[in-house]
């Protein structure tokens, strides 16, 4: 069982691990001091308080351990703990003993050395470690300088190197086991504010803002009572209150369609013989929206809603059936937020959190979900008309020509509107995984906004979409304050959500040992260090590290105070990579130009209506504004990484299929397709699956899910058009079209060929990276890893 951290500030003594190479690492400043209460008379008793100072390097340095290099094992301990004396004197001895008064061992761990430690600076000059290690070091040549005196001026605690949050917020964590009236903590999130964790190892560059009045409940029932509001709101499964397609909670919709009319899907769409016993599964499959994991009813054919507690049928998680508000059914059905934000890893017999859940997915064809809804309401045709996505398990989710058209009858943002239509197309986009959010001061791939700016989240259940504003002066006023009267709870419940853990009965045991080595690399290693000589430009700020982008997990690092400026920021991500240095597809960046951000300025959702800076400009509108993000380069944001197991496939468009291939760049696939699921016999060639949920088709080692990759000319691709078999850098047919989706932000999703039959579903099941906005390039700086770092990365990655 991994131990969750404590939120009190320790300083620490660690001990490192790694390589000892060339470079000029600077060194954390460490503690020491006043209040001392220990002190040693020989070389027995100090060695017993360095001990512990051991057992942290003994996770590398080991036989078979990352720091089993030919130089990083002149310092090499063993897994028996009787050997450490011994060990760490044969150590000192083959690194040169005191030469210049120092041992090499002291100043690579102190950071006072020439060359670097892949473990990091773990005994700062002026800490009891140090002096510690050094008495002890001095004393094996004269047994005089183990006698100290005024050690435990620091308060040294032991932290594990394993432990996960699982995502979510503090607030709710906080508020388990407490009664209703307890006050709530700050939100750490209002933390991330200028200046915050200077010099640390864990750089933090984008801010959080707050947007509107009333962000934090009252006390614990406060929160509770938002979040089972927002569950009802947002999740949508059958409850009153469900928030659906532009229509707000309301129980009548006219973009709802009844289930008489659902129930014929089966020949409208699916163009079966007969409606067969497995309909609810083979919907899901079809769209790629998992059925809801709590109980979300429809009536069969012949069945009263009213008399069956709301029908027998199983709804897909992105739909649910309209209530009225004394709890009726009605028997009409609309869409949701989930069929874009809910998913299906595994069972839920393989673990807790595991099966159909909400907050991340990478199955759904959002387009064919719309397309298929077409054809029992016109109403639900606009968002296949206007493509949502061209891959499986994607979307065009954040694209701002779209977003415009909800406030279309803002008059005064209609020239802003229509220029930004000569902007780049965001293109391809993975959803972004909800339970998430409560570690993220802003939102978006980009950062494009601060998470505060709460509206974006219901923009998809805006009432009245597209007629509102007609005429001028009718529902438009009425349709905003919906919203603002229920951002809070929505927010609160996507907030809420926690990560499942890694299913061990189902994947395999974690590897501790390996794991512990892969924490340490993770925060410890500059993969910019000098003698790993990195093409790619080095970021601003930070260590180095994953942790320094990723933020830090580690209990031993979060209390560690070179690390973070207080515990509360465990896991907190606020790191807006340059996009030199990140040098993922720049297709969403581009999108959000500096004309679009103009154009949000005036545009409700990005808060025109206020707060503003001393200059007028709305502080939650768009952060990639110039007169918003300062000096900040643009770039993408690097997310918390909590659950990132169950999250595949990565980066911000879903390009790159294992974690594997995200460390290691020369293994990206060019042309791949996810595992779909076998049909029933009888139903072979008649309908459409889905892709693999279930863990058996998981990749354990890699962290992906199974693919298949595919070369120029297989079923699927067409040469010349989407690939070119003789050479996959010449141009196609698609490197054609890339400058009219570069210069017509709606062009990319009206440049579509109309979904006619089941072949075309199946080849949208294809991932492309040659394709416009879907470019698998980027994150180049982990080609300096080895691969038993990667596999030591992986192992920690599990743990979260």
């Amino acid at each position: 069982m991994l131990k969750r951290i404590g939120l009190t500030t320790v300083l620490l003594a660690l001990a490192g691990c790694g390589s000892y190479s060339l470079s000029t690492e600077t060194p954390p400043t460490g503690g020491g001091g006043g209040g001392a209460t220990i002190a040693t008379t020989n070389c027995d008793q100090l060695f017993a308080l360095v001990q512990p100072h051991l057992d942290y390097c003994r996770n590398c340095h080991v036989p078979g351990g990352i720091a089993d290099t030919p130089d990083g094992k002149l310092m090499m301990l063993s897994t028996d703990r009787s050997q450490d004396r011994s060990n760490l004197h044969d150590s000192w001895d083959r690194l040169g003993r005191n030469n210049n008064g120092k041992s090499r061992i002291l100043k690579m761990a102190s950071g006072t050395d020439t060359r670097s430690h892949t473990g990091g600076s773990p005994w700062p000059v002026g800490s009891d470690a140090y002096r510690e290690m050094d008495g002890l070091l001095l004393g094996f040549v004269d047994p005089s300088a183990c006698v100290l005196t005024g050690l435990g001026g620091t308060n040294i605690e032991k932290f594990d190197l394993l432990g996960s949050a699982r995502g979510g917020h503090l607030w709710d964590t906080f508020c388990e086991g407490k009664p209703d009236d307890t006050v709530l903590p700050d939100d750490p999130r209002t933390l991330v504010v200028p200046g915050v964790n200077s010099g640390k190892a864990v750089y933090m560059n984008a801010w959080w803002q707050t947007c509107q009045d009333g962000d934090k409940p009252a006390n614990c029932g406060e929160q509770r009572a938002r979040v089972a509001r927002g569950y009802s709101l947002v999740a949508a499964a059958g409850q009153v209150g469900a928030g659906t397609f532009f229509s707000g909670d309301a129980s009548q919709s006219s973009n709802a369609f009844s289930a008489a009319d659902y129930n014929t899907l089966w020949d409208k769409a699916m163009k079966l013989p007969a409606r067969p016993d497995n309909f609810d599964e083979l919907i899901a499959e079809r769209w790629g929206t998992p059925l809801s994991p709590d109980r979300n009813p429809y009536p069969l054919p012949g069945e009263d809603p009213n008399q069956t507690d709301g029908g027998s049928g199983q709804l897909p998680s992105g739909l649910t059936q309209l209530r009225n508000a004394d709890g009726t059914w009605t028997g009409n059905i609309n869409v949701t937020c989930s069929i874009c934000h809910s998913g299906k890893v595994g069972d839920e017999a393989d673990g807790a959190g595991l099966g159909s859940m909400y907050g991340t997915n990478s199955l759904s064809d959002i387009t064919v979900l719309f397309t298929d809804l077409s054809k029992l309401n016109p109403a639900q045709g606009a968002l296949a008309a206007v493509s949502q996505n061209k891959v499986r398990g994607t979307g065009n989710i954040t694209n701002f020509q779209l977003f415009g058209t909800l406030t279309i009858t803002d008059v005064n943002g209609i020239p802003g509107y229509l220029l930004i239509q000569t902007q780049p197309s965001t293109g391809t986009e993975d959803p972004p995984v909800w339970w998430n959010l409560g570690h993220r001061p802003a939102k978006f791939f980009d950062a494009g906004q601060v998470t505060d700016s709460q509206r974006i989240e219901l923009s998809f259940h805006m009432p009245g979409v597209p007629s509102h504003g007609f005429p001028p002066g009718s529902t438009m006023p009425e349709d905003k304050q919906w919203i603002v009267d229920h951002e809070h709870d929505g927010d609160a419940w996507i907030n809420s959500l926690k990560s499942p853990a890694w299913p061990e009965a189902k994947l395999g045991a974690i590897d501790l040992d390996l794991a512990k080595q892969g924490a340490i690399l993770f925060h410890t290693k500059n993969l910019w260090d000098a003698n790993l000589h990195n093409p790619v430009p080095q970021p601003p700020g930070g260590n180095g590290s994953c942790a320094s982008c990723h933020g830090a997990y580690s209990p031993r690092f979060v209390n560690d105070p070179s690390y973070l400026d207080t515990p509360v920021l465990e896991g907190i991500a606020a790191n807006v990579v340059p996009i030199n240095v990140i040098a993922t597809d720049s297709r969403r960046l581009d999108g959000n130009s500096q004309l679009v951000a103009l154009d949000a300025r005036t545009n409700w959702f990005a808060y025109s209506d206020g707060p503003y800076n001393d200059a007028g400009i709305p502080l939650c509108a768009d952060w990639n504004d110039t007169a918003l993000r300062g000096d900040r380069e643009l770039g993408y944001l690097a997310p918390p990484l909590y659950g990132v197991w169950a999250t595949a496939p990565y980066f911000h468009n879903g390009a790159v299929p294992s974690v594997w291939d995200v460390l290691k760049p020369s293994d990206r696939p060019t042309i791949w397709r996810r595992l779909s699921n076998a049909p029933r016999e009888d139903q072979a060639g008649q309908v459409v699956m889905g892709f693999v949920s279930d863990l058996a088709n998981y990749d354990a080692q890699n962290l992906g899910w199974k693919f298949d990759a595919l070369a120029c000319g297989d079923p699927g691709t067409t040469p010349l058009l989407d690939c070119n078999p003789a050479d996959q850098e010449s141009v196609t047919v698609q490197d054609a079209l890339g400058p009219a989706y570069a210069n017509g932000g709606l062009v990319w999703n009206l440049a579509n060929l109309p979904i006619m039959n089941d072949q075309q579903i199946e080849d949208r099941k294809i991932y492309n990276t040659k394709y416009y906005s879907q470019s698998n390039a980027g994150h180049e700086f982990t080609s300096v890893l080895t691969d038993q770092e990667r596999r030591a990365l992986i192992e920690y990655l599990k743990t979260l």
